[in-house]
């Protein structure tokens, strides 16, 4: 199967798991640890995309957020079957699904999608960056008009106070700031020049691999957060228009 007919897949499984969760009834749900939960449609939603996408491809490997899965393998989807889980549970509409493609250790798909606004964000290696099929951009905004979209790192005490140390110096420096509860969301908003950057600590490859592959094919900028990070290795991404990288992560280096 060639990298678009597996775009193609991919799409096709975050719109039949985004319609299922769109429609769901009662579900249970499960406190993780602080500030973290799983729901049944988390298993569920999962489940559907890991028999879709395996069926198609049975050659590949399958990590997901809730079943876990090999570390490393010549060709691996990366799936968070319900990016925002908080809040899809508290019926807000912003949750996502995420879907990455991985052949030989490099990301090459990225397919994230918002089942709340109908908007598909799609990203394969060498060939750009779309929503819903038409050609998106990072934006040329400097940095004292730029919109940053920020976690909080709330589940570890630790990340949450380096996020609160650097946050007034962060507003003081651009236009606002923003919280989605949806990383995956946040990678897409800067890749479609609604906001210049996101950033945020401690997060998990499932969580940020599909938004890093069509941020970076929309012209972005990924790093980590301090200088030589690797963002995708660390779990600390910083994402950027390019244009105002340098200038947040000085700020965020201190």
């Amino acid at each position: 199967m060639t990298l678009n007919e597996k775009a193609a897949l991919a799409e096709k499984a975050a719109r039949a798991s985004g319609e299922m969760l769109e429609h769901h009834g009662t579900f249970k749900v499960r406190r993780k640890g602080d500030n973290d939960f799983v729901t049944e449609m988390d298993y569920r939603s999962e489940a559907l995309i890991r028999e879709m996408l395996l069926s198609a491809c049975p050659e590949d490997q399958f990590f997901g957020e809730e079943s876990g899965g090999p570390t490393s393998a010549p060709g691996r989807w990366i799936v968070d079957p319900i990016d925002g889980t908080a809040n899809f549970m508290r019926g807000q509409r912003l949750y996502t699904i995420s879907i990455a493609y991985e052949h030989d250790g490099v990301l090459q798909i990225g397919c994230v999608y918002c089942p709340g606004t109908d908007e598909l964000f799609l990203g394969v290696r060498g060939q750009g960056a779309t929503l819903n099929g038409k050609p998106i951009h990072v934006s040329d905004t400097p940095l004292c008009d730029a919109i940053v979209h920020l976690g909080f790192g709330v589940r570890n005490p630790v990340n949450r106070e380096r996020t609160l140390d650097v946050f007034p110096a962060l507003l003081r420096s651009v236009s606002d700031v923003r919280r989605t509860g949806s990383a995956a969301y946040d990678l897409c908003c800067v890749a479609s020049g609604r906001a210049e950057a996101f950033l945020e600590l401690g997060i998990n490859l499932y969580d940020y691999g599909a938004g890093y592959v069509i941020l970076t094919e929309a012209g972005g900028t990924f790093t980590g957060w301090q200088d030589g990070e690797d963002g995708l290795a660390s779990g600390n991404p910083l994402a950027t228009n390019g244009v105002i990288h340098e200038a947040i992560r000085g700020i965020v280096r201190g």
